[in-house]
């Protein structure tokens, strides 16, 4: 994701859990495997079947073969992160002065695709010949990235951004024993109890650990005013695996028809790490308030100086959902293979787990504090994108075959909404915003894929392939004719909504295409037997990273990630 900014979790970590577009992509997106012949031909596959990594992508793949068939793919992945750091970035210009090199690489085993097709013949010479029933465990989504970085920044800190969205809160609610049942956001109240951030209870407002006050008149104003040393870092683990039951028929050895029904299933685990220490203390004096029950009143302590602290956030997501998928491939000649098939939009329900940690230390050790929160929970519903696919094959005899896909997935139509029960009980729409955001920035991705497969031995195969792909987020221009990103939308969503700013003109998508490449090599013997392996190198789009948001009309340091992912499978199968 390039140009959606992704802003911390800690900014929006509340009683209901923060959906963006960022979520609404990344759980609607899908990256292929399939099994090792299939990725090595980088899933251009849509008009070929005859394996079970087809059948993901063409229901009517299973009814090319005429012969059941059981494979077995297992394999390595490394997600690999380049991160630099800068302490001040404009989104408008896309300037910064990113600094350092930071790599980090996460390692997983995965099972990408398991399955077993049979195939009966009907024993008609003309019409149905036969039909097939195939039930698969196929792999279409990775969610495996690490980032790391470290940096100087004098300017803003992780406490203010903490100070300035916890402003509007009533001054006794921090201190409640019963503060996490209230409706206001568990970042804001770890920060208080952990010592991230101090209420003025003269200006009635609240105010960072490493900021000084000082006072103008009636005003009160917070600044940073000395360096700090920030590092910060996330891990996200998990994948999206769909659980397909498949039907096809082989009519005439001519057309092939599918219909699938498929139950995708995600694990998603993230969470995310931002620690800041002062270099010098005697810039960062402090005097805490504190809330005292007996009293109802909030009291001073004693004067210290601020050292460091520890912001935690952590999200666990369990995702499950259907779709149908109908599909067909059509031999017109005994060398060209058209196929097509259709996804329809799925239906997912989402349950999350969340927490968030906090811990501040001052110069005054006695001072120093820590904050938990609970264990959170939300369930809602999220319906993602339909996709398209159609491609054109031609085999030359038995020593080959090129291919050529196209796909096309429109991802305007997705949209978060309540559970039953909670929308029975809710008199407005907590997903409005965000669908409104996902309507106007997402849109229609393009996917090119193509392969090619050639006998180079009766029984060894070599194979080649690659994957492009387009982003499907736009940007706009606001009435000044600069451009305007979702994330510059979401923080200023009510302005736009109450026509304080306008967006024009046509919608301009991002430049942030991606390539995949691939390639494979496949044994099968004269009997049953047959084994394959493939390699895929993939160069992910860049993200844009910030641990907290922007305030004071200053903006936050952003991180700047390039992402790469590398996949070596191998599968064994038999046919009987």
């Amino acid at each position: 994701m390039k140009k959606i900014i992704i802003i911390a979790s800690m900014l929006i970590a509340s009683l209901a859990s923060a959906q963006t577009v960022s979520d609404a992509l990344m759980f609607g997106q899908n990256n292929y495997y399939g099994t090792a012949r299939t990725l090595g031909m980088g899933n251009a596959v849509t008009a070929v079947g005859g394996d079970l990594g087809t059948i993901a992508i063409n229901p009517a793949g299973g009814a090319v073969s005429s012969f059941s068939q059981f494979s077995f793919t297992t394999g390595w992945l490394t997600a690999s992160g380049v991160s630099s750091y800068a302490s001040s970035y404009d989104p408008a210009t896309q300037t910064a002065d990113f600094k350092g090199a930071f790599e980090d690489n996460k390692h997983r085993v995965i099972v990408p695709n398991i399955g077993m097709n049979l195939y009966f013949e009907t024993g008609e010479r003309y019409g149905v010949k036969g039909w097939n029933f195939g039930f698969i465990l196929n792999r279409s989504q990775t969610y495996t990235q690490m980032m790391s970085a470290t940096g100087l920044e004098g300017h803003t800190s992780m406490t203010g951004a903490l100070a300035a969205g916890a402003d509007g809160m009533p001054g006794n609610i921090l201190g409640n024993d019963s503060k996490f049942d209230t409706n206001y956001a568990w970042n804001s109240i770890c920060a208080y109890d952990g010592g991230l951030i101090n209420y003025n209870s003269d200006a009635g407002t609240y105010f960072g650990s490493a900021e000084t006050v000082t006072k103008n008149g009636d005003k009160y104003e917070y600044e940073v005013r000395g360096w700090l040393n920030q590092k910060l870092g996330t891990t996200t683990i998990g994948s999206k695996n769909e659980l397909i039951m498949n039907y096809g028929v082989n009519i005439d050895d001519r057309i092939f028809l599918g219909l699938s029904m498929n139950c995708p299933i995600i694990s998603y685990k993230f969470s995310e790490y931002y620690r800041e220490d002062v270099q010098d203390p005697n810039d960062f004096p402090v005097t805490p308030e504190y809330f005292v029950p007996s009293r109802g009143q909030y009291e001073k302590g004693d004067p210290t100086h601020y050292l460091g602290s520890t912001y935690k956030y952590s999200i666990v997501s369990d995702i499950s959902g259907i779709n149908l998928q109908l599909g067909a491939i059509w031999l017109p000649t005994d060398g060209l293979r058209l196929g097509a098939a259709f996804r329809t939009p799925t239906g997912y329900t989402i349950k999350e787990r969340w927490c968030v940690d906090t811990d501040a230390q001052f110069e005054d050790s006695a001072q120093n504090a820590s904050s938990s929160s609970p264990m959170a929970e939300s369930t809602y519903q999220y319906r993602a994108p339909y996709c398209a696919n159609f491609g054109v094959a031609y085999t030359i005899g038995r020593v080959g075959l090129v291919s050529i896909d196209y796909e096309l997935t429109d991802f305007s139509v997705m949209k978060f909404s309540q559970s039953y029960e909670d929308e029975i009980y809710s008199h407005s729409d907590p997903f409005y915003a965000v669908n409104r955001l996902n309507k106007l920035f997402c849109g229609v991705s393009h996917a090119v894929r193509a392969g090619a497969e050639f006998r180079v031995h009766p029984n060894i195969s070599v194979r080649a392939g690659l994957n492009y792909v387009t982003s499907p987020e736009r940007h706009y221009l606001d009435s000044d004719g600069l451009p305007v990103y979702v994330s510059d939308y979401d923080a200023y969503f009510n302005d736009y909504e109450s026509g304080i700013k306008t967006i024009k003109g046509s919608a301009v998508y991002e430049d942030d295409s991606h390539l995949s490449l691939t390639c494979g090599l496949g044994y099968s013997s004269s009997g049953s037997f047959y084994a394959d392996l493939a390699f895929r190198h993939s160069n992910l789009p860049d993200s844009y990273y910030r641990p907290y948001s922007n305030y004071l009309n200053v903006v936050s340091p952003t991180v700047h990630t390039k992402h790469t992912l590398m996949d070596a499978v191998m599968t064994i199968g038999w046919r009987f």
